[in-house]
Formats: structure tokens, sequence, C-alpha cells
């Protein structure tokens, strides 16, 4: 009677043993395709949230959500664009680790604007800000959705710098990561000039972001297909649906 029971019972541990053994030997599978799931509904999540920011940004330090200075660049701030052709032949690590290193300059931008803000904080203003919503509960400051976007941004760049680990591991490479956090803005520190190109500054950073983040979402959309291999599309813009 016992080996009756015991037959049926290994069987059931031989087969889950190959599922656990076949998922964790294939990257790209089935939980490659999740997290590149994850970081597409995270990336436009924040670009969501950019979007909101930039708004409240130029309707605060501009007096007007709908300005536009589209002349304006800045040339420490990674590309916004790619042409179809050179997107459509990079290699999926090679689309993560730009990504890397393209989000932690934006986040570096970020950061060097929150500093600014914090210094321009005034008491009065900052309870002027703090308008309250309809249950009675302050609504965050400018200073405090440029934090809560950094920590968006930092969440994506971890999950970035994983991804790019699995490929590098399974194509046996040992090219260094990136660090999070730690990138530096390849035009240095920015220079003490007037408030108002300092927030001209701002409303680059927030704009471009804003235009990368669709970019990326672009590139995990394809990393998501790559998982089940199907043929490219024609037109680059069914991507972005």
């Amino acid at each position: 009677m016992f080996r009756r029971c015991l037959s049926p019972l290994c069987i059931l541990i031989l087969i889950l043993t190959c599922m656990v053994s076949t998922n964790s030997s294939s990257p790209l599978g089935h939980r490659g395709a999740l997290s590149f799931s994850n970081s597409l509904r995270l990336t436009r999540t924040i670009r969501a949230g950019v979007q909101q920011l930039l708004s409240r940004y130029k309707q605060q330090l501009f007096g007007d959500e709908l300005f536009e200075y589209r002349e304006l660049m800045l040339s420490s701030l990674p590309a916004v664009t790619v042409s179809y052709q050179s997107w459509l032949h990079m290699q999926d690590t090679e689309r993560l680790r730009l990504a890397s290193h393209n989000l932690q300059t934006f986040w570096t931008h970020l950061e060097v604007l929150r500093q600014q803000l914090e210094r321009e904080r005034d008491a009065t203003k900052e309870r002027r800000e703090q308008r309250r919503g309809k249950r009675g509960k302050p609504q965050p400051t400018l200073r405090q959705r440029f934090v809560s976007l950094q920590i968006d941004l930092r969440d994506l760049i971890k999950q970035v710098n994983s991804q790019v680990q699995v490929l590098s591991i399974t194509a046996s490479t040992k090219s260094p990561l990136l660090h999070p956090l730690h990138a530096t803005s390849s035009s240095g520190p920015i220079p003490k000039t007037s408030r108002w190109i300092q927030h001209l500054r701002g409303y680059v950073i927030l704009r471009d972001l804003e235009r990368y983040l669709s970019r990326l979402a672009r590139d995990y959309a394809v990393l998501v297909s790559h998982s089940g291999r199907p043929k490219f599309p024609k037109h680059p813009t069914s991507l972005l649906q």
C-alpha cells in the first residue's frame, strides 16, 4: 500500500522539479516577461506623474501650465529621440544598459533641481502651497513631489540593473553595472545663474524626462514582446499602446 502511494508522489515531485529547473534556466521566459511587464507599468506610471508635476511646475513658477519653450535644450541630458532603424537593431542588453545610464543622469539633474527648490523655500509660500483637498488633507508641495518622483525613479533604476544582470549572466558577460543614485552630469554642476534661468532648466529636465519615459516604455514593450519572440511590427507606434 505504501508503494502505491509513493509512486504518484514521486512522479509529482519529479514534475515540479523539472518545472522549477526550466523556469530558473530561462530568464527571458515567463518570469522575465513578468519582470519586464512590471517595469513597463512602472515606467508608464512615472511618466504620468511627471506630466502632472510638469503641469504644476509651470503653473507655480511661470504662472501658466501651458508654458512651452521648445527651443531650449540642455546638452547634459540624454537624447530623447533615436532613429527607428537604430533603435530596431539595438540588443536587449544594450537597451537596458543605456536606460540605466540615462535614468541615473535624469535622477542627478532632479536632485540638483530639488536642492535648488529647497534653497528657495519660504515658509510663508510653502504654507500657501499646502492647499487642502476635499477631505481637508494638505496637498504635497512641489518639493515633496520631486522627492516622490526620485523614489520612483530609484525603484525603476534598480529593476533595470537587475534585468541587465540577468541578461549579462545569460550572455556570459561580466560588464560592470552602473550604481543607482551616484551618476554625475557630464557637464558638471550647474553654475549659479539667475533664478529665472534655473527655473527654465527645471522645466527642460521635466519636459525631457517625460519624453524619455515615453521612449523607455517603447523599449520595455519590445522587451516584453521578445519574451514571446513575435515579429517586429512595421509601424513603431503600435508598441506604444
